[in-house]
């Protein structure tokens, strides 16, 4: 069932001014038909606009066939996976996690971490993806929900996560993931943070 965990202050850019949001865990039909009727056609017209792999990760679209509805309604039936919404009016960021995950860095190999399986901000949200981006660290609220999940699960803020190349820069540049580097069989770049580094990105906040 959706629960409200809390609320988070996210700054609008157009109107200059912080507005109060909700962050939820579950999804609901709510968070559903934003996606279906608001997201959707956003980033399918981004997606038409772009031809190459690169132009696509450079206009913020390549999460564009990600299913958030199926995936979300797989997950509910399922022990070990939780989804999260943040909402101010409508849904403007969406996450799933994995509770079984296990650390590959070496300060915390094999041990017990939130491997976080989908993020997404809501495409008016994004650089590149419109021309002004309206509310700004959706990122931020979900990647420290995140931590607050992992830190309440016993796993001290520990994190793990795969990043499509449009957001490699943002997990290790700006939120302060450590970059493992290519990961072949998902042909992705892998990202893990630390205890010391979810401290640290609690304390920016």
């Amino acid at each position: 069932m959706k629960e409200l965990l809390g609320k988070v202050d996210l700054y609008n850019r157009d109107s200059k001014a912080f507005e109060k949001a909700d962050v939820y865990q579950e999804l609901d039909q709510k968070n559903f038909d934003d996606f279906e009727r608001l997201w959707k056609p956003v980033l399918a017209k981004r997606r038409a606009e772009v031809h190459t792999l690169a132009e696509t990760a450079d206009a913020n679209v390549q999460d564009e066939h990600w299913d958030w509805v199926g995936k979300s309604k797989v997950a509910a039936s399922r022990l070990g996976q939780e989804t999260f919404a943040v909402e101010c009016g409508e849904t403007q960021g969406l996450m799933l996690v994995d509770l079984n995950g296990f650390g590959r860095l070496a300060a915390q190999k094999g041990r017990e971490l939130i491997y976080v399986e989908l993020l997404s901000t809501a495409p008016w949200n994004r650089y590149k993806t419109v021309a002004s981006p309206r509310y700004k660290s959706v990122g931020r609220v979900l990647i420290a929900t995140a931590i607050s999940l992992s830190i309440d699960s016993g796993f001290r803020g520990r994190l793990g996560l795969h990043s499509l190349p449009q957001s490699e820069s943002w997990y290790r540049d700006v939120v302060g993931f450590t970059d493992l580097g290519l990961d072949a069989p998902k042909r992705m770049r892998y990202f893990e943070m630390t205890q010391d580094q979810a401290m640290a990105f609690l304390e920016e906040k």
